[in-house]
């Protein structure tokens, strides 16, 4: 056959029309389910990029990033292998006729040479007719008429690639609409990168200013939180210290429902480190625990200054003493040293502040003027508001400027003067600061209270110590038998803070009488003392017979220890004695005394009292009697008749001294009983005098009136 006339066969054009529409119909077919797997790949992995975002609390952005390139990566390579490759592949009428002859079998492969006939591919002129092509392909067209070459391909696969694609994006869009911000969260964290926050059902929020919490090194750190929103039970924390040790912890749950509170302590912890928090759906940022040393006192100094009217040099109290005595009203300035710098440094009184340090060079210092004991120490704040723990006291013991210290004697003074006396009087005065003044006061009542004052001409203010004998003549003040005089000692310091101070010695009472009641008093005390001397000289007569009695027990056998003993209590008695003795001495030398001070000693009663009683008690008491105790202790102690023999002897002489004196008491007593009977004569004669002459008086007044 000739090429010209094999090509002007043609396939029926129905048939060929027919047979392009299902290819086309196929490619679509194709296309569709294609495009539906690659769709839901990216449905499925948006959610599966949503869900790990979401659930892990947000994802980081390197991890997003890597998931949206795997995600796109995978996306790219199923377009490719599930819709631009098909895309490439061409189906020719000849494959679709065979699938139609698959469908139609009765069509045998007709159709399929038809196709190929008119696609000019036959064989050469010996085996193929033109004639015979052209009736194949006639008859190829009556056959195929009313078949349904659609109905090779299957429409459902189709469909469900349509639904899914419809699914897909109905579900997308109803996502969009009834939840937009996830939606935008989504887009906006996962396809465009950004940070930002999903909505979480819990908050936490950890109790810190800002994104570093402060502690003290070596002290318990607190990290405590709340949340809000879905509170969770459990909120565990993540950390990292600096040496790269890391740790997972519970921290308690504090509180009861719908108002929990969560803590961690880390104790006495060392170094820095940090932390987040992860409960319920939210993850804290990090933040970052910083250890600071507390503030703390190296060192203190202690300047005080004392009142200026003590005119003492300011001191220095260096480090190392935590302790000073000051006066009141001395102004001390403290001042410390810290182990680094700080914000405010107050001075404490338990816990109560004071006053506020201000600085001074490399430390601090504040100054105060205290007026009671207390100790103190001072708060430190450093600028991280860290306070110490570590407290320094500082103990200022105020002492009190005492009044000066003043006495007053009146020798030979008693309870009753005469108006012509004259008081012998030692003061005494001190005061470590310096006395302002120091005088001597008398008072008498008359009308109204007079007083006179008496500086002792020794003395000059700033004085520490003041000793003055003074004499003070009773008839400068005109006093009168029956008046009452007061006199008292006084001193005052130069204290301007709480004083002056002013010390008084107790007051002296004395009551001005005639001399004549004063002679009388001083006899009635005489025969007191007299009395009282008796009884001495009668217990000294019994002592000398038990010693007697002691000496003859010594030659019986057996009997020398408790002879000892009752020896021993001889001398004990021996030695009371001569206290006894001296204490009548003194009473003596009192009312001689006072003899002298009111000018009524007389060369008689100094003769008598003096030289009669005073001189031999005072010969006894340091001499005889002093002897004779020590005498009896040997005696004690050394059991030998040589010192018995001179016990006796001592004892007879003691008495007979004794006597002497008593006899001159007896005869100064009776002297003093006459006299004092002149005088009561003389006072019955004056007092018969008065009273002739105001009798007289009377009559002459009853002359007179008739």
């Amino acid at each position: 056959m000739k090429p010209d006339s094999a090509q002007s066969i043609t396939l029926d054009a129905d048939v060929a029309a027919r047979l392009r529409q299902v290819a086309r119909r196929l490619r679509t077919y194709v296309f569709l389910e294609n495009i539906a797997w690659v769709v839901l790949f990216l449905f499925a992995a948006a959610w599966l990029q949503w869900a790990l975002d979401y659930s892990t609390h947000g994802l980081r952005w390197s991890m997003r990033f890597a998931l949206l390139m795997v995600i796109a990566g995978g996306a790219a390579w199923l377009f490719h292998q599930l819709v631009l490759a098909p895309l490439r592949l061409r189906f020719g009428l000849a494959e679709i006729a065979h699938l139609v002859e698959r469908r139609y079998p009765q069509l045998g492969s007709a159709l399929v040479s038809a196709v190929r006939f008119s696609a000019g591919e036959v064989g050469g002129e010996d085996f193929n007719s033109p004639g015979l092509m052209a009736s194949v392909i006639e008859r190829v067209a009556l056959q195929t008429k009313g078949l349904e070459f659609e109905r090779i391909l299957n429409p459902r696969r189709a469909r469900r690639a349509v639904m899914s694609i419809g699914a897909a994006a109905v579900i997308a869009l109803i996502v969009m609409l009834s939840a937009p911000q996830p939606t935008y969260l989504w887009l906006a964290r996962n396809v465009f990168l950004q940070d930002v926050p999903w909505p979480k059902r819990t908050q936490l929020i950890v109790d810190c200013e800002g994104a570093v919490l402060i502690g003290a090194k070596g002290d318990d750190l607190v990290v405590s939180a709340h949340a809000l929103g879905v509170r969770p039970r459990e909120v565990e924390i993540f950390f990292q210290t600096e040496s790269s040790q890391r740790g997972r912890q519970t921290m308690v749950t504090v509180g009861s429902e719908g108002a929990y509170r969560y803590r961690y302590t880390f104790e006495k912890a060392q170094e820095n480190f940090t932390f987040y928090l992860r409960g319920g759906d939210d993850e804290t940022e990090v933040f970052s625990a910083k250890l600071l040393e507390r503030p703390k006192v190296l060192r203190t100094e202690m300047h005080v200054v004392a009142p200026a009217y003590a005119g003492l040099e300011a001191i220095t109290i260096p480090d190392g003493q935590r302790a000073a005595q000051i006066l009141r009203g001395s102004e001390v300035t403290l001042r410390i040293g810290t182990n680094h710098p700080v914000t405010r440094a107050a001075l404490m009184m338990g816990d109560q502040p004071i006053a506020d340090a201000v600085q001074d060079g490399d430390g601090y210092k504040t100054t105060i003027s205290p007026m009671e004991t207390h100790t103190y120490h001072f708060r430190l704040t450093d600028e991280a508001g860290l306070e110490n723990r570590e407290i320094m006291r500082l103990s200022l013991q105020v002492v009190k400027d005492e009044p000066p210290r003043i006495r007053m004697k009146l020798p030979g003074v008693g309870d009753m003067i005469t108006p012509v006396a004259i008081l012998p009087i030692e003061l005494s005065c001190e005061d470590a600061l310096g006395l302002a003044t120091a005088e001597m006061v008398f008072q008498f009542a008359r009308e109204t209270t007079e007083e006179q004052v008496l500086v002792p001409p020794s003395f000059r203010p700033k004085m520490t110590t003041l000793t003055a004998n003074l004499t003070w003549p009773v008839a400068s003040t005109g006093l009168v038998p029956g008046e009452r005089l007061t006199l008292f000692a006084r001193a005052s310091d130069f204290d301007t803070v709480s004083g002056p101070n002013v010390a008084r010695s107790p007051e002296v009472n004395l009551r001005i009488v005639t001399p004549e009641e004063l002679l009388a008093e001083l006899s009635r005390r005489e025969r007191e003392f007299r009395a009282d001397f008796e009884r001495l000289v009668d217990a000294q007569e019994q002592l000398r017979g038990r010693l007697l009695t002691l000496g003859g027990q010594f030659s019986e056998q057996g009997r020398v220890e408790p002879v000892r003993d009752a020896l021993r209590a001889a001398e004990r008695s021996q030695r009371n004695l001569t206290g006894s003795v001296n204490v009548v001495r003194q009473q003596f030398e009192r009312i001689l005394a006072e003899l002298q001070v009111n000018q009524l000693e007389s060369p008689e009663a100094r003769q008598r009292i003096g030289e009669g009683i005073i001189d031999p008690l005072a010969q006894l008491v340091k001499r005889d009697l002093t002897a004779a105790a020590d005498k009896i202790g040997q005696w004690a102690a050394n059991a030998s008749p040589e010192l018995a023999g001179q016990v006796d002897p001592q004892q007879v002489e003691i008495l007979a001294q004794m006597r002497t004196v008593l006899a001159n008491m007896i005869y100064r007593e009776g002297y003093q009983e006459v006299v004092n009977m002149l005088r009561d004569i003389i006072r019955l004669q004056q007092d018969l005098s008065t009273e002739s002459k105001k009798s007289v008086e009377e009559q002459a007044d009853d002359v007179f009136d008739e």
